[in-house]
């Protein structure tokens, strides 16, 4: 799924939905006001440059996997505040370095590459339907605590290590699914962010650094038991 058809997604979402809370604001249905601590997980599809098969250690992310947990608190009929964290991690797309160590004069090279993890806390505001079975979308912001993946090259008279890295950034995001009994969720979300890397690599005991900005936009699709 690419982005712009996703953002036209929830665009579409949120038109409905106002429609439908325009129809019920003259009708209290205190009862049917969600709301509660949720669990959830799915996978994630990285997206754009995030996603991007690389030569120089950025990008490169295969789909991952997530999981967290949300408390949802409603204003008023139809309007929440979402509080939520996730645990994402994604496996290093390696293809690219095998086609760089295959290449290479030297032989009986070998490698290994971690994945790139996250946590992160978001919070929004989401409109919701009050039916049994009902539509939300909501708008979140937060901020990305990541790590790049880690690699390792060895063989005859090499030792190359790129050390894994912290990286900070702001990140923003929207969500739409279906909200069925106040019980199951299921929906999709779109995450943006550019945290910054300062990868060292230690090549036989020379070491540099550089700072890389890679963005980490995904999107996720989820599932969850709301309590």
């Amino acid at each position: 799924m690419r982005i712009r058809h996703f953002l036209i997604l929830v665009l579409g979402l949120l038109i409905g939905l106002t429609s439908a809370l325009i129809a019920q604001s003259g009708t209290t249905q205190s009862s049917n006001t969600r709301g509660g601590f949720m669990l959830f997980g799915g996978i994630g599809l990285p997206s754009g440059d995030f996603a991007k098969a690389e030569v120089d250690f950025k990008g490169s992310a295969k789909q991952g996997y997530f999981g967290g947990a949300e408390i949802m608190v409603s204003l008023a009929p139809s309007i929440a505040i979402v509080l939520n964290g996730k645990y994402l991690i994604h496996k290093y797309d390696d293809s690219e370095i095998a086609k760089q160590i295959a290449s290479y004069p030297i032989p009986g090279l070998s490698y290994t590459v971690g994945s790139y993890t996250a946590i992160l806390p978001m919070g929004g505001i989401r409109l919701y339907t009050m039916s049994s079975i009902g539509l939300f979308v909501d708008g979140e912001a937060g901020y990305i605590f990541a790590k790049s993946p880690e690699l390792t090259i060895t063989g005859p008279g090499v030792t190359e290590k790129v050390d894994s890295q912290s990286g900070n950034a702001f990140a923003y995001g929207a969500s739409a699914g279906i909200d069925i009994g106040n019980t199951l969720v299921i929906g999709a979300s779109y995450v943006a962010s550019k945290p910054k890397f300062d990868l060292t690599a230690n090549l036989n005991g020379a070491k540099t650094t550089e700072t890389v900005e890679q963005p980490m936009n995904v999107i996720l699709i989820f599932a969850g038991i709301r309590f």
